[in-house]
């Protein structure tokens, strides 16, 4: 089993970080909240808080319907929740419905969706998560409790690889830890998921040479990327050929991706380049001008350098 898997917090007195978000859903479950908005970055627990909210409400396994909304955009599934919801729960107490990346859902789909959230019965919880909050519609987002889960800071990040590592019997050198706790950007899924490629490696100087360039062996051309704006001369059509090839389907992973190889080549050496990809990308908004933002970041790149 993945660490990640093995690891997830299975109560709200095991999640580490979030505080305010934990104390603000046990508030909103006593004051018999049913509906509620996880907005946050992509793994940084938003479904874990879900799963535990139906464990909270007494809803049995038979009961927790996850649906990834990528892949079920449309009117179809609102109405298949419709229909649904009218019966008792198979087991437990309580039913409850997760739907991930909720703003994929068709404008025609959320609306439909808004029907569902309006008559909600007693045993019916809603948990709706979302890395694009942007992109719902207003309606649907008011009939929600919004709760903002937030990537876990430095301390934090390494408290958790720690507690894991010392739970599967190894131990790693706090450089490792602090290695991880960077490239993972507060993602504490993507830092587990890192921890567990090199645990079970001889020693920590292995650990840290695989974890050279870690987050970029997903997408090579968010790595060519980021050595191009690190040349020189690197021409605005040679920067226009590579984001071409990019798949921003998540610009916030490929903007995340940017500004974590550009620190780790400031906590290096200090580098004009990348002291300007660093400000041009940390002022993307991602979330609100999607992939565009990538663009947006690399003409203003282009502007501090010229």
């Amino acid at each position: 089993m993945e660490l990640y898997r093995k690891y997830r917090p299975k109560t709200f007195d095991e999640v580490i970080g979030n505080d305010i978000a934990v104390k603000t859903i046990k508030k909103e479950l006593e004051n018999g909240t049913h509906v509620f908005l996880m907005v946050g970055n992509a793994g940084c627990g938003k479904t874990t808080l879900a799963r535990i909210i139906a464990s909270e409400v007494g809803a049995g396994d038979l009961s927790i319907t996850e649906i990834n909304s990528a892949d079920n955009r449309g009117i179809d599934t609102a109405r298949d929740i419709l229909d649904k919801m009218r019966f008792n729960p198979a087991d437990g107490s309580a039913m409850i419905w997760i739907l991930d990346e909720v703003h994929m859902i068709t404008n025609a789909g959320q609306n439909a969706l808004l029907k569902a959230l309006e008559e909600v019965p007693e045993s019916v919880y809603f948990v709706l998560c979302t890395t694009d909050p942007q992109k719902l519609i207003e309606p649907l987002k008011s009939r929600c409790s919004v709760i903002n889960v937030k990537p876990l800071d430095k301390d934090n990040m390494i408290y958790l690889l720690k507690k894991v590592s010392r739970a599967e019997k190894i131990k790693c050198g706090i450089e490792v830890y602090e290695r991880i706790a960077e490239l993972s950007n507060g993602g504490s899924r993507k830092a587990l998921k890192l921890l567990a490629k090199v645990l079970y490696l001889e020693d920590d100087e292995e650990r840290l040479e695989a974890l050279k360039d870690a987050d970029m062996n997903d997408n090579p051309e968010t790595l060519e990327l980021c050595r191009a704006l690190l040349k020189d001369k690197c021409s605005w059509s040679r920067i226009v050929q590579i984001l071409k090839g990019i798949d921003l389907g998540d610009p916030e992973k490929v903007r995340q991706s940017v500004m974590g190889y550009m620190n780790s080549v400031l906590m290096n050496k200090y580098n004009e380049r990348a002291v300007a990809a660093m400000q041009a990308f940390s002022e993307a908004d991602t979330y609100r001008n999607g992939k565009f933002a990538i663009t947006v970041a690399c003409l203003d790149f282009v502007g501090m350098i010229s």
